[in-house]
């Protein structure tokens, strides 16, 4: 906003995320002492940004109803290669990570954050009707530090799976990189996205195009990625048998599988191509560089003038 000021330049902002809706999801003694600070910011941003781009429409509506009913917001959601992801077939995928081909896989893609849901994920495959069979196996992907956060909570995810012994069917993939990722999601029968809330959900859409079925928390832009019955299934966040259920019926039905794949493939085509989001985003760069109109001009002067009619004078006729 500073650099806004003193460049006179327009501003076009996108959130990482809202801590109005961060801050409401973990407990009041863990809330950061930097809070109120980030959530003036959020609120000073939105109003006087000359534009907000936000990634789907339920986050608009957070901003209208959690930070302020100021300001100019257009939904432009993120965008993925479609390119990379779709560019390897499931058989092929699966030769190249040694996974049989009748095996059932449930991949999760993401951090280690408690928000992030794996541990619904967990026992919610722990539930599943397969999970018994020697059939099926969880691959958890998602880089971490010990010592750190995420160091932390993937040592209490490790040690619920030990605990539920599921340890011999499932596999702690690390940090995945760009260049295999793609391999993972085409391997994947589905990918489950767990999380308490996600203002878009960019692992939703890469899975997506990779002809990958998701089953997702029912909660902010995956209500938008994920087109419930027809690219995968919502489930309540946190709800373990509701995620259990929505699981073992894509597993257990490798046609209506194949069906939500090539659905959700192109819906990404359709709506989430990097160059399809990159056109919306210089039709708006554009569209904010144009020249005033000379209407809007004589009514900005006719305001300037009437609250400072000696500075207007000497701007406008000097």
């Amino acid at each position: 906003m500073k650099l806004k000021q003193i460049q006179d330049s327009k501003q076009v902002h996108t959130y990482h995320s809202l801590g109005a809706i961060k801050y409401n999801t973990i407990q009041e003694e863990d809330i950061p002492q930097i809070a109120s600070v980030r959530l003036a910011v959020e609120k000073e941003v939105l109003e006087k940004a000359e534009r907000i781009v936000a990634t789907s429409p339920q986050e608009k509506e957070h901003m209208r109803s959690l930070v302020s009913t100021e300001g100019n917001i257009d939904i432009i959601p993120c965008g993925t290669d479609i390119q990379r992801f779709g560019s390897i077939a499931q058989e092929a995928a699966r030769a190249k990570l040694g996974i049989d081909k009748e095996t059932k896989v449930v991949l999760y893609v993401g951090r280690f954050d408690q928000r992030k849901g794996i541990e619904t994920l967990v026992r919610a495959v722990n539930e599943s009707g397969l999970r018994d069979s020697k059939n099926i196996q969880l691959i958890i992907g998602g880089g971490s530090t010990p010592g750190n956060s995420d160091g932390i909570e993937r040592d209490r995810i490790e040690q619920i799976v030990n605990e539920l012994g599921m340890s011999d069917f499932t596999i702690f993939a690390g940090r995945l990189s760009q260049d295999v990722l793609p391999t993972y999601y085409a391997s994947a029968d589905v990918c489950v996205v767990p999380s308490h809330y996600e203002p878009f959900g960019l692992v939703a859409i890469e899975a997506m195009a990779s002809s990958t079925p998701v089953v997702a928390s029912d909660v902010g832009g995956l209500q938008f990625t994920v087109v419930n019955e027809e690219t995968g299934l919502l489930a309540p966040p946190q709800d373990v048998d509701a995620f259990a259920s929505a699981i073992d019926r894509i597993l257990l039905n490798p046609e209506w599988r194949d069906e939500l794949g090539k659905a959700g493939r192109k819906r990404v085509e359709d709506k989430f191509s990097w160059d399809g989001v990159a056109t919306q985003l210089s039709e708006l760069y554009t569209q904010l560089l144009q020249p005033q109109p000379v209407a809007s001009i004589a009514k900005e002067l006719g305001e300037s003038t009437a609250k400072n009619p000696v500075l207007v004078a000497n701007d406008s006729f000097a």
